[in-house]
């Protein structure tokens, strides 16, 4: 049976990586000169707590953090689905674990996405595990460019400050009252796709995304949150999917998107 790795950002809590049988490797927020495991030596609720009045930095894991996972695995065929290249070094190291351990059984696969996006592609992998890894990569491939991610911010701060933006964006955003909406792109960037004048028309934007996308039913709609539940939940009442899921965004991406801000993520149809 297909063995399937990914990081922490997918949003699973121990309980559930121990049900679908999937190894999580934690990437770590860095406070002063500590840096803390997620979901080891730092929860969301203590991270949340501090991160209005502490801006923290984030740190990947190392290759033994991905040998020791690859090893694991007892030689088993091997799939690491991980946080998008674009934002994180993470999926280089994991590749370099492999290359230098001999780990020959071990494919490193880019979700070009976070958060909810990297939970459906590992769920969708983990429907699939009978086949091999070329088979589901293949699975993936498809899927990947239909998984949508929209969310607005209160402040495009943290997103500057962590190097995710370029200067002039971050201006833009936070201009007064402007409250900013970002998407992950293709490329597994983060991109400004517009910004409302104030929280609630913020808030509307994304319920109208969701309301005129042709959204794939076979797939879950996923709703994320940071430190508060009110927003996330104001829209998932407008788009009448109360019983969604919602999602409190793990320590490494909140680092940089800050307190205060809403998304969503779906799959669209083919």
């Amino acid at each position: 049976m297909l063995q399937i790795i990914t990081d922490s950002s997918a949003e699973f809590t121990e309980e559930e990586a121990k049900e679908l049988g999937i190894q999580i490797v934690p990437l770590a927020v860095v406070f002063g000169d500590t840096a803390y495991r997620e979901g080891i030596d730092m929860q969301k609720d203590e991270f949340y707590k501090r991160l209005p009045t502490e801006f923290p930095h984030t740190s990947m894991p190392s290759t033994d953090d991905f040998t020791r996972a690859y090893v694991q695995t007892g030689g088993e065929e091997t799939l690491v689905i991980l946080i998008s290249s674009a934002l994180s070094g993470t999926i280089n190291t994991a590749r370099l674990a492999a290359r230098d351990g001999g780990f020959s059984k071990v494919h490193v696969y880019d979700s070009l996405g976070v958060t909810a996006i990297l939970r459906i592609m590992v769920e969708t992998a983990c429907k699939h595990r009978d086949k091999s890894a070329e088979e589901v990569i293949a699975i993936l491939d498809e899927l990947r460019p239909r998984i949508r991610l929209d969310a607005c911010l209160d402040t495009l701060e943290y997103l500057y400050k962590g190097g995710r933006i370029k200067k002039g964006v971050a201006f833009i955003g936070n201009l007064l009252g402007i409250k900013p909406l970002i998407e992950i792109c293709k490329d597994g960037t983060v991109g400004m796709s517009g910004k409302a004048h104030g929280q609630k028309r913020a808030l509307k934007s994304l319920v109208e995304k969701l309301k005129s996308a042709e959204v794939d039913p076979d797939y879950p709609v996923y709703f994320l949150q940071t430190d508060v539940e009110e927003p996330s939940r104001n829209v998932m009442e407008q788009v009448g999917m109360q019983d969604a899921r919602i999602f409190r965004i793990c320590c490494a991406v909140g680092s940089h998107i800050g307190p205060n801000a809403a998304g969503l993520v779906y799959v669209v149809k083919k």
